[in-house]
């Protein structure tokens, strides 16, 4: 009786320790395919979101390229995301930490200054860049959202002005016609008015 009562107490510890597991999904994508990548997981009115970007890091930061396109990415997910939302962004590979602690998704101009100055950001630096954002995303679960950690790579490159890449370009195909050149089909075209909106902003 008293290993029957003992098997019970084991199995409700288990079934509790179990429902109180924290779920964080896991997503990568590479920075050219950011964009649509936002456009086709985050929707407006969606589930309520608290989302750990990881970004790869290099030597210095961002390009000008980069910088554009994740820019044009957050402004693109503030608009699709609301107060109750919540973002955050960490870095790894050449430099670790948190650059922007968890903030609700309409804060705008904070997502942008830790694009901009990344580095600086951080406080407080760590050895594993993956294994904190995991540990951070951990810490700051919120429960009843869909709480994530998306990796984002950033290929290594000078940083330069001069090669500005569109974002719609990554929603776009090209096909040959007989006689007419190359024509540019816009695979996102539904979107355009919000897309084009938000590089206007």
């Amino acid at each position: 009786m008293k290993k029957l009562i003992q098997l019970v107490v084991l199995l409700l510890v288990t079934a509790q320790l179990q429902s109180q597991e924290r779920r964080i999904e896991t997503e990568s994508v590479t920075l050219d395919n950011l964009f649509t990548f936002i456009v086709d997981h985050f929707e407006e009115d969606g589930n309520p979101q608290n989302v750990t970007f990881l970004l790869k890091t290099h030597k210095g930061d961002f390009s000008e390229e980069d910088k554009f396109i994740l820019k044009q990415t957050f402004k693109l997910l503030s608009k699709r995301l609301t107060e109750d939302d919540y973002i955050s962004i960490a870095t790894y590979n050449h430099y670790s930490g948190i650059a922007l602690s968890k903030t609700p998704a309409t804060q705008l101009k904070k997502m942008l200054y830790a694009i901009e100055h990344p580095k600086e950001s951080i406080e407080a630096f760590a050895k594993d860049g993956i294994e904190f954002a995991y540990k951070y995303a951990n810490i700051n679960f919120e429960e009843d959202y869909d709480n994530k950690v998306i990796m984002i790579r950033l290929p290594e490159r000078k940083s330069t002005a001069n090669n500005l890449v569109n974002p719609v370009a990554a929603t776009t195909a090209t096909t040959k016609q007989k006689g007419n050149g190359t024509a540019i089909v816009l695979s996102a075209l539904a979107l355009l008015p919000e897309i084009i909106q938000v590089i206007k902003n």
